[in-house]
């Protein structure tokens, strides 16, 4: 077995001459990363998570960005198979608690990289009634019925309240918006 210090990869080149300064450590790749992330809601990057026969979202090109996918709340907690549903319908303590409990580990990871000058831009799914920024989804009359009538509404979407709350309690600066703003 080769000792570490001496291994080379076979995918990398022969560097038998040495460092050019070998007092100079080499910069980690990470050196020009941009000084901002993209917190993406879940569907943005991952269509099959959305509502089945609901159009696609708003295309985001995260090429070159440093992400953070946020998770799909309403596929976590109503399934795959769940039926369209509003932000009235899902305004309720359980809901809402289940939001906080699912973000909270990503507010940690947000309020630690805020703190080190990193600047957080959460994008949002229009229209939708957990991940809407700017516009949500509301109505759809409750019990049973045979057409399910909505409309949209100005307004953040429940998952982003709550994530709005969390992290305006923490006091960690970040901007939001929905896709295609």
């Amino acid at each position: 077995m080769k000792k570490l210090e001496t291994y080379k990869s076979p995918t990398s080149p022969d560097n038998s001459t040495g460092p050019k300064n070998p007092t100079s450590p080499e910069k980690p790749e990470t050196y020009n990363t941009p000084k901002e992330i993209l917190v993406l809601g879940h569907c943005l990057l991952n269509p099959l998570a959305r509502l089945k026969g609901a159009k696609p979202a708003t295309a985001i090109d995260p090429k070159g960005a440093n992400i953070i996918q946020l998770p799909c709340p309403e596929s976590m907690y109503l399934g795959m198979r769940r039926r369209e549903i509003t932000k009235d319908q899902l305004d309720h303590p359980a809901y809402r608690r289940f939001c906080r409990k699912i973000f909270t580990p990503l507010a940690d990871m947000l309020e630690d990289l805020a703190a080190n000058g990193i600047k957080l831009r959460i994008i949002g799914v229009p229209k939708s009634p957990s991940c809407g920024v700017y516009i949500t989804s509301v109505g759809g009359e409750p019990g049973k019925s045979k057409e399910f009538h909505h409309s949209h509404a100005p307004g953040p979407g429940v998952f982003m309240e709550e994530i709005i709350k969390e992290l305006e309690g923490r006091g960690v600066e970040f901007e939001i918006e929905d896709a295609g703003k």
